[in-house]
């Protein structure tokens, strides 16, 4: 089995709440990134980088670890 065909199979056993764990995990980072841009984000950072950790390791979770 290639790595594409394990991304496929993990990626089809994610339900519709993980997609929206990833979205808003992406969003979070994309504001990290973006943080030079604007003091509100740039005020709270590791509230942000604290939220998008804990996304991510949801993430890693149901990815590698849960069968």
């Amino acid at each position: 089995m290639g790595l594409i065909e394990w991304a496929e199979g993990k990626i089809r056993e994610l339900s519709i709440w993980d997609f929206a764990v990833v979205k808003i995990a992406l969003v979070i980072f994309g504001m990290i990134i973006g943080a030079h841009m604007h003091v509100f984000v740039k005020e709270y950072l590791m509230y942000f980088v604290g939220v998008f950790v804990a996304l991510y390791a949801v993430l890693v979770y149901r990815m590698f670890l849960k069968k």
